[in-house]
């Protein structure tokens, strides 16, 4: 007999026929579940549609969301520059009114300096305790950031000085030269609190 495909016929002992099958079969047991083909799940069209609108709007929300995050982040950065110019500007108001007692510290002073003829003992004791709270008020002030303009002796500032006269000069190195200073400016960490009032030498 001719082999059929992986068949065979042959004759047994009682004189029939006997066919051997030696084909090979998958053993569903043994097969590793690894070796079969993942299939990825098909869904209907509109609800591929679906997925896909859902994925945009997704990516949509974050967008927004960093949108907002960011705008957030700088509204509170403004705000709180917002918030310190307030304080400083607060902080200057709040400091004006003691220059002028400041003021008027270093005006007795300077009387009293003057008055070489009324010194005595008592006085000189005054003299020395209005000096010694003139200097604490300036270093108090100091530790608040607030400092003296050197305006004196120095080339006039129209930033920072107020030219309320001028001083004839017969120098002319002097000319636009701060002459007299009659009320001393201070400025509080780099900004302007108050001018100087000053002279300024004008060369003839």
């Amino acid at each position: 007999m001719e082999d059929q495909g992986k068949q065979k016929v042959s004759e047994s002992e009682d004189g029939g026929f006997q066919v051997i099958d030696k084909r090979e079969f998958v053993n569903l047991d043994t097969l590793e579940l690894s070796t079969v083909p993942e299939e990825k799940p098909r869904y209907p069209s509109y609800v591929e549609e679906l997925m896909t609108r859902m994925a945009e709007m997704e990516r949509k929300f974050e967008e927004k969301k960093k949108q907002i995050d960011e705008e957030i982040s700088r509204t509170k950065s403004r705000l709180q520059a917002d918030f310190e110019r307030r304080m400083e500007l607060d902080k200057q108001e709040m400091l004006l009114p003691f220059l002028e007692i400041l003021d008027n510290l270093q005006r007795a002073l300077a009387a009293a300096a003057k008055d070489e003829g009324s010194k005595n003992g008592a006085f000189e004791n005054f003299l020395e305790g209005v000096r010694i709270t003139a200097d604490l008020f300036c270093a108090k002030l100091q530790s608040l950031g607030v400092e003296a303009i050197p305006a004196l002796g120095q080339p006039f500032d129209p930033n920072m000085e107020q030219a309320v006269g001028t001083v004839v000069v017969s120098e002319a190195e002097k000319d636009g030269i701060v002459i007299e200073e009659l009320q001393t400016g201070y400025i509080m960490q780099g900004q302007l609190l108050r001018p100087a009032q000053v002279r300024v030498g004008r060369f003839e």
